[in-house]
């Protein structure tokens, strides 16, 4: 598959700007081929992140946007169904701009399943041995979700997806081909221009696209599911930093793709505990200084 067939996209504002950056230096070579859409940076962050990337742009004037929704961010997730009438490449990846990739084989596996699956969306699952609510709260984890479901449509909907395995929106991949784009625009769109509670309420807005995405494949079944290490949600499960690598403390795993969530509420957590991104020589940087002051 050639990159011509294939784009990276994300968006940032200027508040995630910088980790806009470290996500476009994690990618290596597959920054060459990833766009960033601009909701709100400012010229200097803006110019700066067009530096190292194959462009930035302006939300598309045809593109519906999201007036009166609660979060001012917003528009990074309803931009989302609307990607492959932005973007002309025939597979499409999505990375939230908070997400950093550690292992870059992760961007050809997202690539290749959404070619040898064409009507799939290739997502990976909020479920693991290693995130500490599957294991302690999971019936008070789907009941939050009930709820939210309850708000987005109706009860009937919601006792519908009761236990279904969450589906995170923050890193997938697809066929431009896909019946499901189509599907989640229309769900989206929906919500976020016709629901009241999601215009009201900044939690149900930041949440409501990818609960359509996550209703739309568990009714369809056109998924392709990747496992926690393919898009680590670090709310859900810690981190360590051990050495070069991030790890999960106990396993020892190596998340393949970072994302830092509730990144304004956990960002001193997450410096604290080096998981932000480094560069290679920021990290042997480190690796030296505590090596020598020990």
């Amino acid at each position: 598959m050639s990159n011509a067939s294939k784009v990276i996209v994300t968006a940032s504002d200027e508040n995630f700007a910088w980790t806009c950056l470290n996500l476009l230096e994690s990618l290596g070579k597959w920054a060459r081929i990833t766009h960033v859409i601009d909701i709100g940076l400012t010229p200097a962050s803006r110019q700066a992140i067009e530096s190292r990337c194959a462009g930035v742009i302006d939300v598309p004037e045809n593109a519906w946007s999201t007036v009166g929704a609660a979060t001012a961010y917003a528009g990074a997730m309803t931009i989302r169904p609307q990607l492959p009438q932005v973007f002309a490449q025939d597979y499409i990846m999505w990375i939230d701009a908070d997400c950093w990739v550690q292992d870059r084989s992760a961007i050809d596996v997202y690539f290749e399943l959404a070619r040898a699956n064409h009507e799939n969306f290739v997502i990976a699952t909020m479920v693991d041995a290693e995130y500490p609510y599957c294991v302690d709260d999971f019936a008070g984890h789907q009941e939050r979700f009930r709820d939210m479901h309850t708000q987005l449509w109706d009860e009937s909907v919601a006792e519908q997806l009761n236990g279904k395995a969450p589906l995170n929106s923050g890193v997938f991949a697809a066929s431009r081909r896909s019946p499901v784009w189509q599907e989640f625009e229309d769900r989206v769109k929906d919500q976020y221009l016709h629901n009241t509670r999601v215009q009201d309420d900044w939690r149900l807005a930041h949440m409501a696209e990818q609960q359509c995405l996550h209703r739309i494949l568990h009714e369809s079944r056109r998924f392709t599911l990747m496992t926690a290490e393919f898009n680590w949600v670090c709310h859900a499960g810690p981190l360590v930093r051990r050495g070069f690598f991030v790890e999960t403390p106990n396993l020892r795993r190596r998340p393949r793709i970072v994302h830092l969530t509730v990144m304004r509420g956990l960002e001193a957590q997450y410096r604290e505990n080096f998981l932000i991104y480094e560069s290679r020589l920021a990290r042997l940087s480190r690796f030296v200084r505590q090596r020598f002051t020990r």
